[in-house]
């Protein structure tokens, strides 16, 4: 598969996280969104999504209620979606179910005991499109305040020492995408360590961001459409831990796929 014909509908509605799986690897984005082969996630990704899914529900009746849920409440909600989750993940050798369920509850606790109650939701899991220079994107915010203040909420294995390129770009996008957005954000990143930790990063989205959004949008719009893809194996990504698709990547194109 040197090269390959994406349709051009593929490339036709964008988001922050197509963008960065297409920077990260191409051949990975192509194998993903153009081929569409399942991509199980591993089970810290499975983690991740229950967690939101728990504070997300948390967040939606908290519009109404003006108060939490009871942890116990919240623990029991990412107990049902753990088991949704837990069903269709490959885990990792060194992935143990019941231990990552277990830092799920303790992370949510933390959540719910510390930032939890400073956040008036306004919306919650908000689904926003529009246009970025001529691009069509979309993306989901976590929570938009009643300040107009993004939270985007995350699990990390290590506290992130900066924000992420990665991350100030989606949080660009969904600033010029979300009505009502005032340009504040701030990242809660849950620390899945031994003992939980969190970590809360403000920032205002500054020109720099929405420059690079309106740069970054139409030209990885046409790397999609060019109908050429190139596997990057000095991705820090690149490992048959870390991608579903080594198995197809290593036969398509050769060399092997780091453990």
């Amino acid at each position: 598969m040197n090269a390959v014909t994406a349709p051009i509908a593929l490339a036709e509605v964008l988001s922050p996280t197509q963008l960065h799986c297409l920077m990260d690897c191409q051949v990975r984005w192509w194998f993903k969104y153009g081929l569409r082969y399942p991509d199980l996630p591993s089970g810290k990704l499975a983690l991740g999504r229950a967690v939101h899914a728990a504070l997300a529900q948390n967040f939606e009746q908290k519009i109404e209620s003006y108060e939490d849920l009871p942890i116990s409440g919240v623990v029991a909600l990412f107990r049902e979606a753990w088991a949704v989750e837990r069903d269709q993940t490959e885990f990792r050798d060194d992935e143990d179910p019941a231990e990552l369920a277990a830092c799920g509850e303790k992370l949510l606790a933390k959540y719910l005991d510390y930032v939890a109650p400073t956040i008036e939701p306004a919306a919650v899991e908000l689904h926003v499109e529009g246009e970025i220079a001529g691009v069509a994107v979309q993306g989901w915010i976590d929570v938009l305040d009643v300040n107009g203040r993004i939270i985007d909420i995350k699990t990390a294995a290590r506290r992130p020492r900066s924000i992420e390129p990665r991350h100030r770009f989606q949080i660009a996008t969904y600033g010029q995408l979300a009505p009502g957005a005032n340009g504040e954000a701030r990242i809660d990143t849950l620390i899945k360590t031994k003992t939980p930790g969190l970590v809360t990063q403000s920032f205002t989205i500054t020109e720099q961001d929405v420059l690079a959004t309106r740069e970054l949008y139409p030209l990885a719009q046409a790397v999609m459409r060019s109908e050429l893809y190139m596997p990057n194996r000095m991705s820090i990504h690149c490992s048959r831990r870390n991608c579903s698709f080594w198995r197809s990547c290593e036969r398509e194109w050769g060399g092997e796929v780091p453990a």
